[in-house]
């Protein structure tokens, strides 16, 4: 049938292969309602490329739990790659794939993706420039709900510069075309099928001649066409219905063993299509149809008699994932039992979190006794907190718990108890962990030295580490770092390493901490396991951080983000990347501090602990350039996600922020009581950096706290303790420019004149106009004007892109036309002006344009810059 009404975007795509090829490659979305005809076009496309370019194809499948990576095993499989190793290798092998040789490579219906799937399109899209190939893929955007998981992914790739296709509905004159010497009233198709391809299709195929009446679904049309088929090429079509969307020969012959005519006859009638050796129909609407049309009790029997064959010794290879899904449409409780934790392993395997938890969640619902549902439920935990859905992982750990108790196995339900604990923290719900921690205590017997017992007592250090209970941390893993140790368990010696080192640090005991944090890196780096090193990583570059070591924290972060990244570990990057905000902060870096930290702040996937480092860092850096409301809206935030933790890790840098933010606009009383909020926490957890800058922030602001023996190595105990040039050196030994000027301005004129010239050349406005002030009020003449007018002109920190619309919003123009003018869209705009909203402490257009004026980011010749027919408007 001949391709209507979609020559141009052929055009487009076929320039956009051409461009990749000479050039960088491409990725291109095609996006449309079921039937309106992109796989046609994609067929279209690839079979012009057949003597030039391989062409490499997979798809998606609309099984109830998606095969993992089953795209990606499909183009694999098609190029002669080989398929097996961790998902990094593979991903990275289609991605050699693309790069060794220009190629056409096609993903269909992404809506039905697994997680890995979606993380693969995540990796391959973010490199594809590395390449000299097309990647094109599709997906229905009306089944995209706002919560669908490709929606986040479409976000992600947004900046990369792809393209999005969508074909049109057919128009009235291509659906006359299509009628041809058919009696049919066009019209009143066109408008039944909305120019829907296949809906016109199915209907014209219905009744090949004579007048047609147009059903009113797709469906009809499809079981209409169907009717005419013979019975025996009719249940060949039923069981292709089912054991689809794709089915092997062999195996189709294997379910309904009759001569091969009916097939044929199904072919010959265009009801499927041959691909290879399977078979498939046109449409998965044609499909689901027919699958609609039939009796439960027959699709049970269809589905029983796929799952029995597929079994068979000499069946086509059948993953866990395939099975799964006909024992589940059998209603088969012990081929679900024996399959589903097969798929679930594998699954996981490939990084496809949500279809693991998914299958899980089936092998628990047909558990045979408490305890197998338990375990069930343990894994299903586990899958769904590696997605970031901590309240299902909490729910389904309760119901484990209450499980193995009615299983009489409280050993089991103690260990499943302290995995609570420790989610119910991650969670920010402190005090509700440590309750489910004695909870899981109190169902061991006293002072057993029990596997459980230690795995318990692995968990209670580890939520002891993380609030910061460090002598107690230390104690409890001490015994199961032996254990490990005894059984050369790289595993647990990793998770008790981590625990150790981050205690030992907290403690200011720091070459041992770095050096068990060394030991477990290089551990976790020997396992092969890519999210044990991504958490042990974050780890060490945190603490390295939070202790001021920061060359080795800078090079650690780096690290772990590149590593994170290349692996699509978006989280422990995430993470990662905030602690990064800081050191760059701490570095004098101000300009990579805040785009770290924003970075951050706009992922959705971070976690809320690393959006209050971000947070943190943010405020910190608006404070320090003197923009008093984006300080305050960023330290707020971070306030009231870090109250829920009640971690001193969280709650420490929240109101030393807060403080220094207060001190810097002359609020004295309001910073000391920002600092001795947290003050009594740091010093009933022994942490020495904490507390000395806490007691250092009180002192500033007029309060004479007592500083204690142990925090009196700190850097900030020195600047607390008045000795300026001693603590001018220490802030410069660890390269901080901004804290050494900051002693520097405590020091005699030579010294102030000196930290006027440091915060000037940063930027940092409130502290240079402290320091002139004072040097003036001495009777010192001749200072520095400071940064030129052109400097000043983008204090409040916005990129280049965001002062260009507010340049343009300043003009007049509305989002629409500045859209215009940069090329983006209306709501790319709205997103923008959302940002520069937030910096500049503004809630109104009107306010924004102002509060330009007056800082100097916009000038009367930029507003004139758009010229007269904007300001007309």
């Amino acid at each position: 049938m001949k391709l209507l009404e979609r020559d141009g975007l052929l055009a487009q795509l076929q320039a956009q292969l051409d461009a990749a090829v000479s050039g960088a490659g491409r990725l291109v979305f095609v996006e449309g309602e079921a039937g309106i005809g992109k796989t046609t076009l994609l067929r279209s496309l690839a079979r012009a490329q057949l003597e030039t370019l391989p062409v490499y194809w997979g798809g998606c499948d609309a099984l109830a739990t998606p095969r993992p990576l089953g795209a990606l095993d499909d183009i694999l499989g098609r190029s002669g790659t080989a398929a097996g190793g961790d998902r990094h290798r593979q991903f990275v092998a289609f991605l050699d794939l693309m790069t060794e040789r220009s190629a056409l490579v096609i993903i269909e219906d992404l809506h039905w993706a697994d997680g890995a799937t979606l993380d693969l399109l995540r990796y391959a899209g973010r490199r594809m420039q590395r390449t000299r190939s097309l990647l094109v893929a599709s997906f229905r955007n009306d089944e995209l709900v706002p919560s669908h998981p490709l929606r986040g992914v479409l976000g992600d790739l947004a900046t990369t510069g792809v393209l999005r296709l969508a074909p049109a509905p057919l128009s009235l004159q291509a659906v006359q075309v299509l009628c041809g010497d058919r009696t049919v009233d066009a019209a009143e198709l066109h408008r039944r099928t909305a120019g829907n391809p296949f809906f016109i299709t199915e209907v014209l195929a219905a009744v090949p001649t004579g007048q047609l009446s147009v059903p009113p679904h797709v469906a009809d049309a499809v079981l209409a066409r169907a009717a005419r088929l013979s019975p025996a090429a009719r249940a060949v079509l039923d069981a292709a219905a089912v054991a689809g969307p794709r089915v092997e020969a062999a195996l189709l012959q294997a379910l309904v063993p009759q001569d091969r005519g009916a097939m044929g006859e199904c072919l010959a009638t265009g009801v499927l299509r041959a691909d290879g050796q399977s078979l498939s129909f046109r449409h998965e609407l044609a499909r689901l149809a027919i699958c609609g049309a039939m009796t439960p009790s027959q699709a049970a029997a269809l589905h029983r008699r796929c799952l029995l064959a597929l079994q068979a010794p000499d069946a086509p290879h059948a993953d866990a994932a395939r099975l799964v899904h006909h024992a589940a449409g059998a209603d088969d409780a012990a081929a679900i039992r024996q399959f589903a934790p097969m798929a679930a392993q594998e699954a996981a395997r490939r990084g496809a979190h949500r279809e693991a938890a998914a299958h899980w969640r089936l092998a628990a619902d047909r558990a045979a006794t408490a305890a197998g549902r338990a375990h069930s439920l343990e894994q299903h935990s586990i899958q769904v907190q590696m997605v970031g859905e901590l309240e299902q992982a909490m729910a389904a750990r309760r119901q484990a718990v209450a499980l193995w108790l009615e299983a009489g196995e409280a050993a089991q339900a103690a260990v499943s108890q302290s995995r609570l604990a420790l989610l119910l923290v991650m969670a920010g719900r402190s005090a509700e962990g440590d309750v489910a921690l004695e909870q899981a205590r109190a169902l061991l017997p006293a002072g057993a030295a029990t596997d459980a017992a230690l795995l318990v007592q692995r968990a209670a250090a580890g939520l002891r580490m993380l609030v910061q209970d460090s002598d107690e941390a230390i104690r409890l893993v001490a015994p199961v770092l032996a254990d490990a140790e005894h059984r050369q368990d790289r595993t647990s010696l990793v998770h008790a390493l981590v625990t150790l080192g981050s205690a030992q640090m907290a403690l200011d005991q720091v070459d041992d901490g770095m050096r068990a944090l060394a030991r477990a890196v290089a551990l976790a780096e020997s396992v092969g396991d890519d999210q044990m090193l991504g958490m042990a990583l974050a780890n060490f570059g945190s603490a390295c951080a939070e202790m001021l070591r920061l060359p080795q924290a800078d090079a650690l972060l780096q690290r772990g983000i590149a590593f994170c990244g290349e692996r699509d570990l978006d989280s422990q990057r995430m993470y990662q990347l905030s602690w990064l905000a800081h050191v760059r902060l701490l570095q004098g870096r101000w300009d990579d501090a805040g785009a770290a930290a924003q970075e951050v702040i706009g992922e959705r996937r971070a976690a809320p602990i690393a959006t209050i480092m971000a947070l943190i860092a943010l405020g910190r850096l608006h404070a320090r350039r003197g923009e008093t409301a984006p300080a305050w809206a960023a330290l707020d935030r971070a306030s009231g996600l870090a109250a829920g933790a009640a971690a001193l890790q969280r709650l420490a840098p929240v109101h030393a922020a807060r403080a220094e933010a207060a001190w810097l606009e002359g609020r004295p009383d309001a910073a000391a009581l920002e600092a001795a909020a947290a003050l009594p926490l740091a010093l009933a957890k022994r942490h020495a950096r904490h507390a000395a800058e806490l007691v250092m922030w009180c002192r500033r602001a007029g309060q004479d706290v007592a500083l204690p023996d142990h925090c009196s190595a700190q850097v900030h105990a020195v600047e607390a303790g008045g000795a300026w040039p001693a603590a001018a050196q220490a802030w410069a030994a660890l390269d901080c420019p901004y804290e050494r000027a900051r002693c520097l301005a405590d020091g005699d004129v030579a010294a102030q004149r000196e930290a006027l010239a440091i915060f000037q050349s940063l930027g940092a406005r409130p502290m240079a106009e402290r320091v002139a002030r004072q040097l003036r009020a001495a009777g010192v003449g001749g200072l520095p004007r400071g940064p030129r007018a052109s400097t000043l002109r983008n204090e409040a920190g916005l990129t280049t892109k965001e002062l260009s619309v507010l340049q343009l919003l300043a003009a007049g123009l509305r989002s629409r036309d500045i859209g215009t003018r940069l090329n983006r869209s209306p709501r790319t705009v709205d997103h923008h002006l959302q940002a520069i909203f937030a910096k500049l402490g503004v809630s109104t257009r009107a306010e924004a344009v102002s509060a330009a004026y007056r800082l100097g980011v916009v000038r009367t010749d930029d507003a004139g810059a758009a010229g007269p027919a904007a300001r007309a408007r």
